[in-house]
């Protein structure tokens, strides 16, 4: 087995791309000419993942999909958001017609969700990189302190707490959820009244 590329390494972005993805395992990103591995989700972050994945492709429909874990390379960096939502006209499609392999873009909606011990000016650092490349809309959900910041271009983030309403335009106009609601989904076993 190779070892995991050092940020000492040297590698331009082009050169880690090439790596084989057994050798970006635990998943590397590309930040700055940096290679920083992501941090592993534990269960809240994956039960969070699970449900902004079913409340996204509700909203949607047929105007795009919700994708834990994607790759996203755009503007000198390579992240791997926790989930990344992409309008379906921003999907690109191989002769095949499946989905190509790389997407060389930001997502539409930019989802982090911080983990224990996971740095969230890292976190934050991502959102705002990706909203100021063409992304229109980011969160940053914080599960232990049960607040979620909104991400816009051009804007400062704006911090929501359990009385406050995510809203999902301009990506998913519709989309509307509670705040509390979102972390009413790490309490109890799913399903459970």
């Amino acid at each position: 087995m190779s070892s995991i590329p050092k940020a000492s390494d040297g590698l331009a972005l082009d050169e880690f791309l090439e790596l084989p993805e057994i050798d970006r395992r635990p998943y590397l990103e590309y930040i700055d000419g940096r290679i920083v591995p992501k941090v592993s989700p534990q269960y809240k972050h994956g039960r969070l993942t699970k449900q902004f994945l079913y409340r996204l492709d509700g909203a949607a429909g047929h105007r795009g999909e919700a994708i834990p874990e994607l790759r996203c390379t755009f503007d000198g960096r390579s992240i791997i958001p926790d989930v990344a939502f992409m309008l379906r006209e921003h999907v690109t499609f191989d002769s095949d017609g499946e989905p190509a392999g790389q997407v060389d873009r930001p997502p539409d909606l930019h989802i982090e969700i911080i983990s224990p011990r996971q740095s969230t000016s890292d976190a934050h650092d991502k959102l705002v990189h990706s909203t100021a490349h063409g992304c229109p809309l980011g969160w940053l959900v914080h599960p232990g302190r049960r607040s979620i910041d909104v991400y816009r271009p051009g804007l400062e983030a704006v911090r929501l707490s359990t009385g406050d309403v995510l809203d999902g335009a301009p990506v998913l106009p519709d989309l509307r959820l509670p705040v509390a609601e979102v972390f009413g989904w790490l309490r109890g076993w799913p399903g459970d009244a």
